[in-house]
């Protein structure tokens, strides 16, 4: 072709080329979004299991997984996403074909990191899965937090000198704090032992001892809560559900566990204490007195006698009863119920009693007796049922049971007996703090707290508290009045708790003598102070100390004289 062919044929082509460009350049394009758009939509599944995963829903993270997992764009990320959540619930069998896959394998796009999959195993932990993972993903690089939470494993299994090696390899870039802690851990385990549960002031109150595997109590103040021969709800026998390398950072504190255990005495029993105004549960105490070490403030039932009377006032005047048309209240010592005398504790009977104030001062048995028939049996169990009986509460560590119903309660007889907390319920020390915690904040029962939070080797926060959960019993005003009743009994002269009455300390309190004489009586109180503004709220039951108006009231102030500087 000659140069002047050449010069004309050369703008022809580039015409050609052009409009080549102009027909395929749409085509691209379309190609490219149409790319961008299965890579988008094929992302979804991926996004909606890490989100339900991330959420705690591990079950419905895996089954989205699993249903899309075939779509080969991303199959890297399913298969590290399902190594995590298979992982997450301890299923290595089913994690272990999505870890080999993983293995040498270099993932631009990870749809979780790394550290968020450590820190799921260890919230739960899983730590042997943790070095599963960490093995199947040698291909991604690791910053020094990786070999943190690599060093972090070994030491939870034990596996001291392979942890030590990788402190020892550790750069500036790694976490100064979380290094001190690592470092920390590995120096107690080599002792034999360390620190596990903590009081509120992060002073330990239990250590684990690895060669026996067991919690000990460092304070010997929370023998009963700690010690697994104690019963069946201990932390230590707790363990192997609670796991022993996450630090349990507890709302307990000493110095009110100290004062309900002095204010027990020589007496067996427990003193339960909550603060109202955080729900927080400052004392478990348990005393054995002359009998075997048990955790009596959570796992022990007993007959709660006239404490129950606050709940038969709080029902009765929330509505349904004309409450203040039965006073006053004319007590001659018996009410014919079905044929039956239902007899008061004091057989003469209380007299002329003025207003419900009065009635529970005297712990009158008539006037409750009779405000339950006049209520029913249902209508007594649905509300103690709403107020936890027959229910369970979870401290946060575990769940445990709270009051129950002891039937059958079949005619007026035995409802008067249920209005007055004879033979037919049984409540634990626990239930009867929150029953003071309730009427300290005017009818408002709330779960109480033992866990503040938990913390890994690293000194991670892995569990908090968790949310509470509360019902309201009774209107504000409604609930306002049973508590000034509450107070007329230790300020009423012939007032049950009048023994109890502490100079500068304004008390809401109910007093209840429950059990047989021929076994001994209880004495069971329930109180809560300052009465106006509430800082302590608790129960008590002592086993074989008599009428609760005597040896109950006096252990009720010398406990609430031993804290009364805190209440100020």
């Amino acid at each position: 072709m000659t140069a002047d062919a050449q010069q004309k044929s050369g703008p022809k082509i580039a015409k050609k080329r052009r409009r080549l460009w102009r027909i395929l350049a749409p085509l691209l394009i379309a190609l490219l979004i149409l790319a961008a758009l299965l890579a988008w939509v094929a992302w979804i599944p991926l996004q909606r299991s890490r989100d339900a995963w991330q959420a705690g829903n591990t079950a419905l993270a895996i089954e989205q997984a699993e249903r899309w997992s075939q779509l080969h764009l991303w199959q890297g990320q399913f298969h590290q996403l399902l190594a995590a959540e298979y992982l997450s619930v301890g299923n290595s069998g089913a994690a272990r074909a999505h870890l080999a896959a993983l293995g040498g394998r270099t993932i631009l796009f990870p749809i979780v990191t790394k550290d968020a999959v450590a820190q799921r195993l260890f919230a739960r932990g899983r730590f042997a899965e943790y070095l599963q993972y960490d093995a199947a993903w040698r291909g991604l690089r690791q910053p020094a937090e990786s070999s943190l939470d690599k060093a972090a494993a070994l030491t939870a299994l034990n596996r001291l000198a392979e942890a030590e090696a990788i402190v020892k390899t550790l750069g500036n870039g790694a976490d100064a704090k979380k290094v001190a802690a690592l470092e920390q851990a590995i120096a107690q385990r080599k002792s034999g032992a360390y620190p596990l549960v903590f009081d509120r002031n992060g002073q330990a109150i239990a250590s684990y001892r690895i060669d026996g595997a067991d919690l000990v109590a460092v304070n010997r103040d929370f023998d009963a809560l700690i010690d697994r021969n104690a019963g069946a709800l201990t932390i230590g026998s707790q363990l192997p559900a609670l796991g022993v390398n996450q630090s349990i950072d507890t709302t307990l504190d000493p110095e009110v566990q100290r004062a309900a255990l002095a204010a027990l005495g020589g007496f067996r029993g427990s003193l339960v204490a909550i603060d109202p105004r955080t729900n927080e549960i400052l004392a478990i105490a348990s005393n054995r007195g002359n009998g075997p070490l048990a955790n009596l403030a959570l796992e022990k039932q007993y007959e709660p006698g006239s404490v129950i009377k606050i709940l038969t006032g709080l029902n009765a005047l929330s509505g349904g009863i004309d409450v203040k048309s039965m006073f006053p209240y004319d007590c001659k010592g018996e009410l014919m119920l079905d044929g039956r005398r239902f007899e008061d504790w004091l057989p003469a009977g209380h007299g002329v009693l003025p207003s419900i104030d009065d009635a529970l001062a005297v712990s009158c048995n008539i006037v409750f007796a009779d405000l339950g028939v006049r209520m029913g049996a249902e209508r007594l169990r649905r509300f103690m049922t709403a107020a936890g009986f027959d229910g369970q509460t979870s401290l946060g560590l575990f769940q445990v049971p709270l009051g129950r119903f002891i039937p059958p309660v079949v005619n007026r007889f035995d409802t008067a007996s249920l209005a007055i907390g004879l033979q037919h319920e049984s409540v634990t020390p626990l239930h009867l703090a929150m029953i003071a915690s309730m009427m300290a904040n005017h009818g408002v029962l709330t779960n109480p707290r033992l866990l503040r939070q938990r913390r890994s080797i690293l000194g991670d926060v892995v569990n908090g508290a968790g949310a509470e959960k509360s019902v309201r019993l009774a209107a504000p005003d409604v609930a306002g009045q049973m508590v000034e009743a509450m107070k007329a009994v230790v300020t009423n002269p012939r007032g049950t708790g009048e023994r109890a009455a502490i100079d500068g300390l304004s008390i809401a309190m109910k007093t209840g003598t429950a059990g047989e004489r021929a076994q001994g009586l209880q004495s069971v109180i329930v109180a809560f102070a300052p009465a106006d503004q509430p800082k302590i709220a608790f129960g008590m039951i002592a086993e074989d100390a008599g009428p609760a108006e005597f040896a109950g009231a006096k252990i009720a102030r010398d406990f609430l004289v031993a804290i009364q500087p805190r209440l100020k």
